[in-house]
Parts: C-alpha cells; structure tokens; sequence
C-alpha cells in the first residue's frame, strides 16, 4: 500500500501517519511491534483503538479498578522480586504520597484507597503463607519474531516454579471471580505460553493468579456493640476478623465457629480453593489450541497495521453496552460523533502518552505518570 503520510488528528504537528506502515515500531530497532492488548482492542473497536494506539491520548484521570490494579501489581511486584516488606512499605508509601495529591472530589470517588490496598495485599500475604512457588523471574519481557519480520511482544508478571514444573503467572483483579469459560477462551494465556515457548522455556502452561479490587470486609458492630453483625461476617477473612475482635476487645472464643471456618480458607497446595477474595486457576494449553491463536492473533495484526487509520472520518465505531464500563474514550467518541469542538475536552481529560508503557506510566515517579 503507497500513500502520502498525512497528519492525524490530536498528535503532535511533527508526527504522521502513512498506511501500510506498523501502528507502532520498537524505537531501539525499528521494527514493528504488536501485543495482545493492541489486537484485543482493535477487535473491540477500531474507533477505540485509534483514540489509544493513533492518537496516543490516556485519560489523566483513572477510575478505582485502575488505581487499584496498579497499586497492588506493584506492591506484588516488589514483594516477589525482593521478599522485603521494607522495600514494599516503600514502594505504598510512594503510591499514598501520589494518593495525597489528588483533588478531595477524586478521593472521594477513590475511597480509602491506601487503606484497602494495603489490608488486601496482607491478607493476600498470608492466605498464600503455603505457597510452594519458586520464583526465577519477574516482570520481564518475551517477544517472537512473526512471518512479515515484525515482533509479537508480551510482558509477563512472573515465570515460577512448583512441584509440576514451570508455569507463566498473571495477576488479576476483578469485581467478582471469573467463570471457567474465560479461560478456556482466553487468547491473552495462550499467547503467552506460545511465546514463551518460541523462547525454549519449558513451561507447562498459565496461572491466573486472581484478586478481588476490595479488601475482606471488616466486621461492623451492632448498635448496641454486643458483638459483630453476622451479615458481614461470610465476606471477611481469618487475619481481618482476628483484627477487629481485638480491636473490638471480645473474646476470641466467642468467634470460634467463624475463625475455624476462615482458617480453613487459607490456600493449601492440592486442595479445593474456597476464598471469596483470592484464587488461582491452571489451564494447559495444547499445541493445536496454541497454533490456532497465534494464527488468529497474526490475522489480526495484518489487518490492524492494513487498516486506513489516515481516513479518520471512516474509521469505524463498535458501539454496545459495554461502552460505558471498557472505554474510556466514549464522552470524545460522542462528541465527534455528533460534530462538536472536542479541544477542551481532549485538553481537560486526556494527555498524550505511549501506550505501550501501560503500568510504568502510572507508577509514582514515572516520566508521565500522575
């Protein structure tokens, strides 16, 4: 495809758009690069996908699940790389100095944020006190060279090992715990055990390392402050309830039925998982299944870097329900829809970013960060 480059609306004068090009080349080589989040995004949509990958624009402002997501990955990241609750009380209090900063309507919209992080990660430290994992990397990058000459590249949290072998671990939060129908279909595992594969590590496949964006509940008195409601009761866990009853002063044997059964929860390797808050799942994946994702997401990356992002104006929009909770870009895809002057908007909510560094652009003292 030969076309002249021609200027894209929202980017800086000095950078063009010319199709038939990579939406995205690795500075270092020159080559392009595409990843799971690029292709997942523009199957979404490909409105969507020019608002992040074209224009580069990330919303100045992040909701919870985001923050929070960021916090704890970090917090976790700093724990498995070190082992030093020094350097991880460090790192949060990095994140409450940024917390500190924002405007008191943001907080408020945030919650106690510092708060439930922290209480989540202790509660998370100790559920998985029996975990047999032995970590040989963290945060590190694989990338596989595709047919055309560009790369496949994914940043993996963690490779650990355990009494099966090798495996490729991912931290997840969510609002509730996802269904085994994800996870069969999930094309994000896959690749990357695929990739990481083409890199001759012998993984036996992929760990969704899962976390709830809400700590455990702590137990709430009575009026009369007799004792705990047992309504919040079956949401906590072992270490925040053992918290409030010696902050409330009861007696521990008045509560020992639920700490029993809270006890009982904590991750125990073989054993049925029945946390509400935390859970890892295992799939191994086939080599067919391997090879018919990795076909599908090369498909994909044709046709994204094909695409005529030079034509703005015909640049499709996929529009369903789940664009008021999986975009962040649906006030500006609406009022260019409808023909307004997006100027103040654009300069009011958004700033322009590589979107490539999705979590280093958010961490406190980060070029680019909040």
């Amino acid at each position: 495809m030969t076309s002249t480059a021609v200027s894209v609306r929202g980017l800086t004068p000095d950078r063009v758009w010319a199709p038939g090009e990579f939406v995205y080349r690795d500075p270092d080589s020159g080559k392009g690069i595409s990843t799971h989040s690029m292709m997942k995004c523009f199957r979404r949509c490909p409105k969507q996908f020019e608002y992040k990958y074209i224009q580069r624009l990330k919303p100045k402002i992040l909701g919870r699940p985001l923050r929070f997501g960021t916090w704890m990955h970090s917090l976790l990241e700093v724990w498995y790389k070190t082992g030093d609750m020094d350097a991880v009380k460090a790192m949060h209090q990095r994140y409450r100095n940024e917390f500190a900063k924002l405007f008191d309507e943001e907080k408020i919209d945030l919650g106690d944020l510092p708060r439930d992080v922290w209480r989540t990660f202790h509660s998370y430290l100790w559920h998985y006190k029996n975990d047999p994992w032995k970590v040989h990397e963290v945060e590190f990058t694989l990338e596989v060279e595709l047919p055309d000459g560009s790369l496949y590249r994914c940043r993996l949290d963690m490779l650990i090992e355990n009494q099966y072998g090798l495996w490729i671990v991912d931290h997840k939060n969510h609002k509730t715990l996802p269904d085994l129908n994800f996870r069969l279909l999930d094309a994000q595992s896959a690749l990357y055990v695929w990739a990481a594969l083409k890199n001759k590590i012998p993984i036996q496949g992929h760990i969704w390392n899962y976390l709830i964006s809400k700590p455990p509940t702590m137990p709430e008195l009575l009026k009369s402050g007799a004792r705990f409601s047992k309504k919040t009761l079956p949401n906590t866990d072992y270490p925040t309830l053992v918290r409030a009853i010696r902050a409330a002063g009861f007696d521990a044997r008045d509560y020992a039925h639920d700490l029993n059964r809270l006890r009982n929860m904590q991750y125990q390797p073989g054993e049925m998982q029945t946390s509400t808050h935390f859970r890892r799942d295992i799939l191994e994946k086939t080599p067919a299944l391997l090879k018919r994702v990795a076909t599908e997401g090369y498909q994909t990356h044709l046709r994204m870097n094909a695409y005529r992002w030079d034509k703005v104006q015909a640049v499709e929009r996929v529009v369903d329900r789940s664009c008021s909770f999986m975009c962040s870009y649906k006030e500006l895809c609406t009022m260019e829809l409808f023909g307004g002057d997006t100027t103040q908007l654009r300069r009011r909510n958004f700033k322009e970013a590589d979107p490539m560094d999705y979590y280093q652009d958010e961490r406190p003292g980060q070029e680019g960060g909040e």
